[in-house]
């Protein structure tokens, strides 16, 4: 019985070894090659995300794919029931006379809504102010703003940033994951006047894929 027993477990410690293998190595060719989080251009992020307003609190699981400019992200809640899917088409960062212009499009209560004014629709659809062109980077560590306080390893902690609608928000980094040679957020806070949005990133994956 004793050898039978070590047998099933060298079985099963390979087994999780290879699977353990089998889940790291599709991302690691990528990873080794990234040293700043400006450098992730698509990746898909699972996780939860709160959303805080005075007495008022929500809480989704959520299933985030980005591919370049591109996002489509799904709302559920804890029991696996849609809130909303979200597709929409950020512009780079630059000035063209044929630049197309950003698109949002949104199912929910078996509604579809669309716009060409993402923030003012998901305000209006859902109720919460998010710059979803900007929360995509600020997820990743990207944020353009000023660092008002690092944790001791020197990553960033309290950041200030200033959106293009002349918001100001607060990001807060609370703690990080190490995936290479860089660390991506694992949660962070973000607030604007009375509004809190507390993101925990559960895993990272298809990172440049």
């Amino acid at each position: 019985m004793k050898a039978f027993s070590y047998c099933i477990r060298g079985y099963l410690l390979g087994l999780a070894v290879f699977l353990t293998g089998c889940a790291i190595k599709p991302d690691m060719p990528q990873l080794e090659e990234i040293y700043s989080p400006a450098q992730i251009q698509s990746f898909t992020a699972e996780g939860k995300i709160a959303f805080i307003r005075g007495k008022d609190r929500e809480s989704v699981n959520f299933y985030w794919q980005q591919q370049q400019q591109n996002y489509h992200i799904s709302l559920n809640t804890f029991l696996g029931i849609q809130v909303a899917d979200i597709e929409g088409f950020t512009p780079p960062k630059r000035v063209a006379s044929k630049q197309l212009p950003a698109h949002i499009k949104i199912e929910a209560d078996g509604e579809t809504y669309q716009s060409n004014a993402p923030e003012q629709l998901l305000e209006q659809v859902i109720g919460w102010p998010i710059p979803i062109n900007k929360v995509a980077n600020w997820a990743k560590g990207y944020h353009e703003g000023v660092i008002m306080s690092r944790h001791d390893d020197g990553s960033a902690k309290k950041v200030f940033v200033r959106t293009q609608f002349d918001q100001e928000w607060r990001l807060e980094y609370l703690s990080y994951h190490t995936l290479g040679h860089i660390k991506l957020p694992k949660k962070v806070k973000c607030q604007y006047l009375d509004f809190t949005l507390i993101m925990q990133i559960n895993e990272w994956k298809e990172i440049n894929q």
